[in-house]
């Protein structure tokens, strides 16, 4: 199992890889559908189950087998007691730490969050865009609901089960007519071509290779080519022409991106490569995009069959991955079977004595893993007298005294604090025994946590005396600003009431002045007409005056008198 999962991360990474190089040439060639549909061959490889032991067998040159070393030693029979000789053991040395398990630990519960997080992110997502949602129609016969939402920035498309379509509050404004359909023509189409189940299929892949920087640039490159293929797909029978309203609506859709199992218009990562695609009115014929199919399923298989667990290159990569980590990915073989003993022919018995001094062989296997195996004939009379070698520098040193020279580490509680934590007590001079003074620590944690108590409540107490003073700052402002308000109304009132008494006494002015006016050019009129009276009668009996000059003055002083009269109607 460990084999066939290291086999499967490295060979998916490589096809991985392989998609990124060609994506972009296979696009431009064979059109963007071919491209998205490369995308395929690392899913599929994650899913293939290794090779049947049967091809493996057919596929690999035979090879002579390798024959187990096999260790004979020839020990001396010891006398003891048979209760005791059943008793006796056979102590084997403890094998290195197994790190696998730990590091299978680790990525799996990597995978696992990653998984809930995105569940449970999306489904948060779709809950507010439902819920914030003002305007509801169907569309594609009833099967696809079309809403407009206050949470989507632009339009999008989600959900698998129940199918929706959002845009925005403001789609109707920011949108013609033109590219309201075409907005809503890309998104019908990620529905209709299953892209939003893809992209959960896509999701579950890079939450195994979480740890994997190849496997997210390939996410990201896939979700591009998604739209490509999709921007494809809308324009595909369509007008030239509207490739120019389409493009205009990409780019009012562009935002950030982010991993997201929904199908977002646009994203800003790739609008420039989705408005050169555009740009570009390059009709693919349908001998090309035969070609192009054929490739990718010749591509597919060719990549599957070169890295499927059991083949030789799958091996060799385990063996590379397994060198550079210092770990053997190999999986342990089953223990072999110990061989039957053949039959002894049957002898004489013989004495007591001379059976205990008799020789006993013993086989001790040990495999390429460190696995020992000790077989024998199940005679428990002798037993084998071990003792355990210890080597340094290639020299065979006394254990004993290694163990009597090592440090031993205890705790204890050693009263009233004055050394530390620790206490380090030497022995001969060489033999150190270090405690570790529980009570000590205790005493030291719960100091601290008292001291933290202590910050914790001056703390509250500046915040809540900041927060008095704040609120007395704030009640004199308001007062301050209230009897700054009462003092301009006051101000404002005692203006107007002034400036209304000065209107009303120069309207007062006015009327008296107009009355004296009135008054004044009555008294005039009446003393004009008075003297033009005057006037006339002297006129009329000065006798040093003509009849002709008479007459022509007292015309003039009828006009004027006419004119004064007139004036007196006006």
């Amino acid at each position: 199992m460990i084999a066939w999962t290291v086999e499967t991360f490295v060979a998916t990474t490589l096809l991985m890889l392989l998609v990124l190089a060609i994506r972009k040439p296979v696009s431009r060639h064979f059109g963007p559908n071919i491209a998205y549909a490369l995308w395929a061959l690392p899913v599929l490889r994650l899913a293939l189950p290794p090779l049947p032991e049967s091809w493996r067998a057919s596929a690999e040159t035979p090879v002579a087998a390798a024959s187990e070393v096999i260790t004979y030693y020839m020990v001396d029979p010891v006398s003891v007691p048979e209760a005791a000789a059943a008793s006796t053991t056979v102590p084997i040395e403890a094998a290195p730490f197994d790190w696998l398990p730990v590091i299978a630990a680790i990525w799996a519960v990597g995978a696992l969050a990653f998984l809930a997080y995105h569940l449970i992110a999306h489904g948060r997502f779709c809950a507010r865009l439902l819920r914030r949602a003002k305007i509801e129609r169907t569309v594609a016969e009833g099967r696809v609901h079309v809403i407009e939402t206050d949470a989507a920035t632009g339009p999008l498309a989600f959900g698998i089960w129940r199918k929706y379509v959002a845009f925005p509050r403001d789609f109707s404004e920011r949108y013609d007519p033109l590219e309201r359909n075409l907005a809503l023509a890309h998104e019908l189409g990620h529905h209709l071509r299953g892209d939003l189940i893809a992209n959960w299929i896509a999701l579950v892949v890079l939450a195994l290779h979480w740890f994997n920087p190849v496997a997210w640039r390939a996410f990201r490159a896939f979700r591009a080519d998604q739209e490509m293929a999709c921007d494809a797909l809308v324009l595909s029978g369509r007008a030239p022409a509207l490739r120019h309203a389409y493009g205009r609506a990409i780019v009012k859709s562009a935002h950030g991106g982010a991993v997201s199992a929904a199908c977002h218009l646009h994203t800003v990562n790739e609008l420039k490569g989705r408005l050169k695609m555009l740009a570009k009115h390059d009709r693919k014929s349908r001998t090309r995009i035969t070609a192009g199919v054929t490739g990718a399923a010749v591509l597919t298989l060719a990549g599957l069959a070169l890295t499927a667990s059991g083949t030789q290159a799958a091996a060799n990569l385990r063996a590379d991955v397994g060198d550079a980590i210092g770990v053997d990915l190999q999986d342990p073989p089953a223990p072999p079977e110990a061989p039957e003993a053949p039959a002894a022919p049957a002898e004489a018995a013989a004495p007591a004595d001379e059976a205990k001094a008799a020789k006993k062989i013993r086989i001790v296997t040990r495999d390429k893993d460190g696995k020992i195996t000790i077989t024998d004939d199940n005679d428990t009379s002798i037993v084998t007298r071990h003792k355990r070698l210890v080597i340094r520098d290639g020299k065979v040193v006394n254990g004993d005294e290694l163990l009597a020279d090592m440090t031993v580490v205890s705790s204890a509680n050693c009263g009233a604090p004055k050394d530390g934590e620790v206490k380090i007590e030497s022995k001969d001079g060489k033999h150190r025994k270090i405690v570790i003074c529980m009570d000590r620590i205790e005493a030291r944690s719960e100091a601290a946590r008292a001291r933290g108590m202590a910050a914790r409540d001056a703390a509250l107490a500046r915040a809540d005396a900041s927060r008095e003073a704040a609120l007395a700052r704030a009640e004199a402002s308001r007062d301050a600003a209230i009897a700054r308000g009462m003092a301009s109304r006051d101000a404002a009132l005692a203006r107007a009431e002034a400036s209304r008494e000065a209107g009303e006494a120069a309207r007062a002015i006015a009327m008296e002045s107009r009355t004296i006016a009135l008054a004044s050019a009555d008294l005039g009129k009446r003393h004009a007409m008075l003297g033009l009276k005057m006037a006339r009668k002297s006129i009329e009996t000065q006798t040093r005056l003509s009849p002709s000059q008479r007459a022509a003055a007292l015309k003039e002083i009828d006009e004027a008198i006419r004119e004064v009269q007139n004036a007196e109607k006006d």
